[in-house]
């Protein structure tokens, strides 16, 4: 798990087996750092690095949850589904997700069917109020800035 900051990176070696205390591997490159067992999380195997649905995480805590929204994220992937939810990060940049092309790849299709998108929780709203006949509502919230006006449009 890597964290960065404005003073460098750290490395979090995933734990072999849990201590009083726990440090990272000696190598000449990693800090060694030694931190109380209670304030150290599971990390998921490599096969859940960026995860569409954290759902799926095998553990699912805050640790987790926010490395794979870093990892997505820092590879312009600013949708994730968490269960029945669409977590979307706002890029502060243009990224070409928003084509007709893109549109089309959504329309009709099942969710898992395409990478999570707010096209497909439209798509998704769309169908239901025509097979259901019932009005649909989608909740868009957060804080100022977060992307909720270019996600309704």
């Amino acid at each position: 798990m890597r964290s960065t900051s404005s003073t460098g990176t750290v490395l979090f070696w995933p734990l072999v087996s849990f201590t009083s205390q726990v440090s990272s591997p000696s190598d000449t490159n990693v800090q060694k750092r030694t931190v109380p067992v209670d304030d150290v999380e599971r990390m998921n195997p490599p096969k859940f690095s960026k995860v569409e649905d954290m759902a799926q995480l095998t553990h699912l805590n805050e640790a987790s949850v926010l490395h794979n929204l870093e990892d997505r994220y820092s590879s312009d992937l600013i949708y994730t589904y968490s269960g029945l939810f669409c977590v979307v990060i706002n890029p502060y940049k243009n990224i070409p997700i928003y084509t007709d092309k893109i549109v089309q790849a959504y329309k009709g299709k099942k969710r898992g069917a395409c990478p999570p998108h707010v096209f497909a929780i439209a798509d998704q709203a769309y169908r239901d109020m025509l097979h259901e006949h019932v009005n649909q509502s989608v909740l868009c919230t957060g804080e100022s800035g977060a992307g909720k006006t270019e996600n309704t449009k």
